[in-house]
């Protein structure tokens, strides 16, 4: 099972009358500037979760909106959700949460505490990544909401996690990124964000794209920026998901 724009339509549906209700979610987005001009958050969390089946992946989607995301959304300095189902395995889904500083990461991981501790065990997954800390890119498309997927619903997301080398130049890692490889995929077609966190012991980055092509291609620039930069070391594997959004409301809803 491949998820995709179509799989995610029914529990679109499901979770339609949740969105409908005014202020239920987005209470920190009513004045979000377009794209291009959004506030960069100053820290991120990154979750993979692992459910026992694919079933119970999209049966957790309406749960996560209606009931962990209006409180998540209402913690000072939250700055935006990101909701995605992996390709590789429809039972796995993706989870990064924006916020302005550690101190409002503490108050949505209390939050998310709460909510693990209220949910159907049968609901229960098991987490098989769990990182935050510190944005240290974050690059939007320029290119006005009203041009993308609402709530980038259908955009394709690929999140990796690397653990730095002994040797790593963290800084110098993180301007080669910013400096040589943001501006490459910046003006590829599809393109819709780039983030990169530095994390204890290493770093997590996040690319988002209009289509799996686009994905695809972006993911290739990825590889040959790291193959001919150097100072991009890391060890051990690199833990790579590519998955479809289900939603996001980092550029807002309104």
């Amino acid at each position: 099972m491949q998820v995709n724009r179509r799989t995610l339509f029914s529990s679109a549906i499901a979770t339609a009358a949740t969105l409908a209700v005014p202020g239920i979610i987005g209470l920190a987005q009513e004045a979000t500037p377009e794209p291009g001009s959004v506030a960069t958050p100053g820290y991120g969390i990154a979750r993979v979760r692992q459910h026992p089946t694919a079933e119970l992946a999209q049966a957790v989607y309406p749960d996560v909106m209606s009931q962990f995301l209006p409180p998540t959304a209402a913690v000072p300095g939250y700055a935006g959700y990101i909701f995605a189902f992996d390709d590789a395995d429809p039972a796995v889904t993706i989870n990064i949460t924006l916020l302005a500083d550690a101190t409002a990461a503490d108050a949505a991981n209390a939050v998310a505490q709460d909510y693990v501790q209220g949910m159907d065990p049968r609901l229960m997954p098991e987490t098989s990544l769990a990182e935050q800390g510190e944005i240290r890119i974050f690059q939007s498309t320029e290119r006005p909401r009203t041009e993308l997927p609402p709530l980038l619903t259908g955009c394709h997301i690929t999140m990796r996690h690397r653990l730095n080398a002994p040797d790593t130049d963290i800084e110098g890692v993180i301007a080669a990124a910013a400096d040589g490889f943001g501006p490459i995929i910046r003006d590829m077609n599809g393109y819709v964000l780039y983030g990169w966190m530095h994390t204890n012991g290493g770093r997590v980055s996040f690319n988002i794209w209009e289509t799996v092509a686009q994905l695809e291609a972006g993911n290739e620039a990825v590889a040959a920026f790291v193959a001919d930069n150097p100072v991009i070391t890391s060890e051990g594997e690199t833990l790579v998901h590519n998955g479809v959004i289900g939603y996001s409301d980092i550029f807002g809803r309104n």
